[in-house]
């Protein structure tokens, strides 16, 4: 590989890595005043033994191996002595697992520092020095998160890594160039991005007030946090500048939503949407820092989102409103080209952007990249509209204006990508 390191710039690296992972290591376990397996010498010493050995004998890590093995040993008998003062009653600090472990990662992640690209080991000592410091707080999550979140995270993992590979690639109809395996795909990715944003909304962000509220949410649904957002304009009795600023930041973060879901079928044409819809979310954004600027008023958290998206209704949804889409734009674009690819874009922009994305970024069309622009200015139209509908126009004619506008302008890029 032609960026890896020379071996005194990898064995400099390995040393760094051990002594950070080892300082992190020491001051997280500092307050229990109680010696235990490694740390800030320990560490470097395993990273430089590991980094050693591996060039010893680098065709099979045969050494490197013995070394680990040996570490592996300690790491066990330490576990039993642990476990064995657990059960005695004996009052032991905090460690556990996760000092074998971490012993364990100090003396493998050195070999990659001779036969990997430098951000692969860097990358895996900031994991672990990440997960060693966030304990308490994923301990916390953990707890707050109810079992029948992760029964149906485990339901979820089936139908993607057992169902999915088993399902056919043959296309559907002649007339219809769409595979179950591609719909089955879509629906996997999605549900996937919606789970990962619907586990932020409901345990991370409440309590971190309505912008980071609505930053979330404009990754799980944009519209509706609108709708939670307006409401809240609606009950209050004066301006809120910040739930009109949250609104629109909903929208900013949609913009890069879409980015991200083509980008997960197609990095091409991701990357051809890139300069237009992060240009229209930094034009959301700074929209949103214009209508806070008078900070004052309501500071409320978002509701939070109704049901799992992983649920088996809701995937079969959106596989029905998928294939609608496929077909629509199929049939549209085959007998009227891009004007009906623009028509199917514009009436699905008015409910949902993910099922036309998806399917333009598995099935590249010319004019793809301004369909999906007319999506989101339709999106933004309804949005506007709902604002309107649920806030008010007295309260909420800021943020739905700034919709409107926002639609205008997406409008205007349309005419300079096509």
């Amino acid at each position: 590989m032609d960026d890896v390191l020379t071996v005194p710039a990898a064995l400099a690296l390995a040393l760094g890595l051990g002594f950070f992972l080892g300082l992190a290591f020491e001051e997280h376990y500092a307050e229990d005043q109680v010696r235990r397996p490694g740390g800030i010498r320990t560490f470097p010493m395993l990273a430089l033994a590991g980094a050693v050995l591996w060039l010893i004998e680098p065709e099979h890590g045969t050494a490197f191996l013995v070394l680990l093995g040996f570490v592996a040993v300690a790491m066990l008998l330490y576990w039993r002595a642990w476990m064995a003062a657990q059960q005695s009653g004996e009052l032991r600090p905090r460690g556990g697992l996760m000092v074998p472990v971490v012993n364990l990662a100090a003396a493998a992640i050195r070999p990659a520092c001779l036969t990997q690209a430098p951000w692969i080991p860097v990358g895996l000592t900031m994991t672990a020095v990440l997960l060693l410091r966030a304990r308490i707080s994923l301990h916390g999550l953990a707890a707050r998160v109810p079992g029948r979140e992760i029964t149906t995270a485990a339901q979820f993992l089936v139908l993607a890594g057992v169902v999915l590979p088993l399902v056919p690639h043959d296309p559907i109809a002649a007339w219809l160039p769409l595979t179950p395996f591609q719909i089955w795909l879509a629906v996997i990715a999605m549900s996937g991005i919606s789970w990962g944003t619907y586990l932020l909304q409901r345990y991370v962000s409440p309590g971190h007030g309505p912008l980071i509220g609505a930053a979330v949410g404009g990754l799980y649904s944009s519209t509706a946090a609108t709708v939670a957002l307006a409401r809240v304009l609606r009950d209050a009795s004066g301006r809120q500048p910040v739930v009109e600023a949250a609104i629109v930041l909903a929208t900013a973060v949609m913009f890069l939503r879409i980015v991200l879901i083509a980008a997960v079928f197609d990095t091409g044409f991701a990357l051809t949407l890139a300069p237009w819809l992060i240009g229209l979310g930094a034009a959301a954004g700074l929209a949103a820092m214009v209508l806070l600027r008078d900070g004052r008023g309501l500071k409320p958290e978002l509701p939070n989102p109704a049901g799992n998206p992983l649920r088996i209704g809701t995937a079969l949804a959106f596989a029905v409103l998928f294939i609608s889409v496929s077909a629509a734009t199929a049939w549209l674009g085959g007998r009227f080209g891009a004007a009906g690819l623009y028509a199917v874009a514009a009436a699905v922009g008015l409910g949902d952007l993910d099922a036309i994305t998806i399917r333009l970024a598995t099935a590249p069309v010319p004019g793809g990249a301004g369909a999906i622009l007319i999506a989101t200015a339709s999106n933004n139209i309804v949005k506007g509209c709902v604002a309107l509908g649920f806030g008010g126009g007295r309260r909420a004619w800021r943020p739905a204006g700034t919709l409107y506008a926002l639609s205008a302008a997406t409008w205007r890029a349309v005419a300079l990508a096509i």
